[in-house]
């Protein structure tokens, strides 16, 4: 009975240890989310690398990488408050405004890479240039993707005339797109992320490709309505049998967290990215493009500012007052 008596004191002591030390402030995790795109794709990447740095460098934090359908899902789930961090294409919360949607509940952390235009067809295709999608099968990138409401969308209307009532549009993810040109079952399809992209490079080593370029006129057309389009070049030999330089276009990159989310923490997450360059640009060539300098690149379209927690961040680094020169 002595002995019951003990082990049940021992029991409701071991209990009571717990209890403290899962209520101890201490011992507590915050988890957190942080959007991503195609698991095919550079924000995958980027956003997997950036949340393990985070997980190393940010006690009492576990970030999880969560793969979705890109930008406009990914800030969707912010201004909901089912994500507290993401990456986006930077036009993503202007649109999102014109729907209706509060983005007031999103702020900017930096800006970073660059999601490049992409427009593949198999090497033999009659597909020549983009005014030939008329009447094709085209891989136009999933809902609630930038990929399909900018680049699909608003840009081949803007810069080549053409509507989803002149093609026959199919919804893909990057994985599908590569696949459906690899079994013929589509004519074109777009990637945008930022070169060299795993997926075509995959695509290129098993089937001839080609990268379709983006004309000056048409370039000029896409710039005077949406002024972010930057120009870009894909070097040649990024991909198998692609020999010469591409000339195609751009949109920055922006990476998103919930306005809510305390100063410090955003300040130390971004801290513990930034603050550790070798392991950051490790993760993918496009990782390079998160610098202090980078961080402001075309800010000034974006209806939103920067989260206190970034701004400390800058402010430290000496670049928060001369951010006019970078944007």
């Amino acid at each position: 009975m002595k002995s019951f008596k003990g082990l049940k004191i021992l029991l409701i002591i071991l209990v009571c240890a717990f209890a403290i030390g899962v209520s101890s402030p201490a011992h507590a995790l915050k988890f957190m989310s942080f959007g991503t795109g195609s698991p095919a794709g550079t924000y995958y990447f980027l956003g997997a690398g950036f949340a393990s740095m985070i997980n190393k460098y940010v006690p009492g934090v576990r970030v999880t990488a969560e793969s979705t359908a890109a930008s406009t899902e990914n800030a969707r789930l912010m201004i909901r408050g089912q994500m507290d961090m993401g990456l986006a294409c930077m036009g993503t919360l202007a649109a999102l405004k014109a729907q209706g949607m509060d983005v007031n509940k999103v702020r900017l952390i930096a800006v970073g890479h660059t999601s490049d235009a992409h427009w593949i067809v198999r090497k033999e295709s009659s597909i020549k240039k983009i005014e030939d999608f008329k009447g094709k099968v085209i891989g136009v990138g999933p809902a609630g993707s930038a990929t399909l409401n900018i680049y699909s969308k608003k840009h081949l209307a803007a810069g080549w005339g053409i509507t989803f009532k002149d093609i026959k549009p199919k919804y893909l993810s990057f994985s599908e797109i590569t696949t459906a040109i690899r079994d013929k079952t589509i004519d074109a399809g777009i990637i945008a992320a930022g070169y060299p992209i795993a997926s075509i490079m995959e695509l290129a080593r098993d089937v001839p490709i080609r990268l379709l370029e983006t004309s000056p006129e048409a370039l000029k057309k896409l710039q005077a309505k949406y002024p972010n389009v930057q120009p870009l070049t894909i070097p040649a030999g990024t991909y198998k049998g692609i020999d010469k330089p591409v000339h195609t276009y751009t949109l920055p990159q922006m990476w998103l967290c919930r306005a809510d989310l305390p100063e410090e923490l955003v300040y130390r997450i971004l801290k513990a990215v930034y603050g550790h360059p070798g392991e950051k640009n490790a993760i993918h060539p496009m990782a390079k493009r998160y610098t202090v300098q980078n961080a402001f690149k075309g800010s000034k379209s974006v209806p939103v500012g920067y989260h206190p927690g970034a701004i400390k961040y800058y402010k430290e680094k000496g670049i928060w007052d001369k951010r006019a020169q970078y944007q």
